[in-house]
């Protein structure tokens, strides 16, 4: 992906949904490619539902940052738009994003970062990332967007399992506009100054970010 330095690095960073789905194989195929960090996302309600496949560390490093957490889970759902679910996680949880992104940063090798569909959560670390490498707010956007079309087999499912009058309400739910994670980098931008202030407002410390910013550079 295109950055300010030239290209972005490959097999530093992949956003995946959960992994429970992943055979032996699978598994280790990842380990294969380079992951040597999981980062599961979810929160503590949902890994004990669906446990992590890589959480008995045979395979990779597992670490468990919820993002949000399952009481803050609750009141996401007030909210009246996706854009305004995904500010109440930036404005309310920056500490979890510090500690996810302070985990991407120490990590030998590849990191995985997954949560439950792989776009929403995952989306909102992806742009943090990509913004602090360098990459043009047009090339995070139509990654963000590129989400669609690689979980357009999965959204039918999902679609078809919820109730019939609730279906299109839902299919747009779940696309991710665009214009939804500009809305999230304009944001950081008006109220922090940038992804990089966010973060040092959050507690992390410059070296850290100075060592975040070069991973994927």
């Amino acid at each position: 992906m295109p950055s300010r330095d030239g290209f972005t690095r490959s097999r530093v960073l992949i956003r995946s949904d959960y992994l429970g789905h992943l055979t032996s194989a699978g598994r280790e195929a990842l380990t294969a490619y380079g992951v040597s960090v999981v980062i599961d996302l979810r929160s503590a309600s949902e890994v004990l539902s669906k446990p992590n496949p890589f959480a008995d560390g045979t395979a990779a490093r597992y670490l468990n940052h919820e993002l949000i957490d399952d009481a803050n889970m609750n009141n996401i759902g007030d909210s009246k738009s996706m854009l305004a679910r995904y500010l109440f996680i930036v404005d309310n949880r920056p500490h979890a994003f510090r500690d996810v992104l302070t985990s991407v940063a120490q990590a030998e090798g590849g990191v995985l970062v997954h949560c439950f569909a792989g776009k929403d959560r995952t989306g909102l670390v992806a742009a943090m990332l990509l913004s602090l490498a360098g990459v043009p707010v047009e090339h995070i956007a139509a990654d963000y967007g590129e989400t669609d079309s690689q979980l357009a087999r999965q959204y039918e499912v999902w679609i078809s399992e919820a109730e019939p009058e609730k279906r299109d309400a839902f299919r747009q739910e779940l696309r991710c506009p665009p214009d939804r994670i500009l809305g999230v980098l304009e944001h950081i931008d008006r109220r922090w100054g940038g992804v990089e202030d966010y973060l040092e407002a959050s507690g992390m410390t410059p070296e850290t970010i100075d060592r975040l910013s070069t991973r994927l550079a």
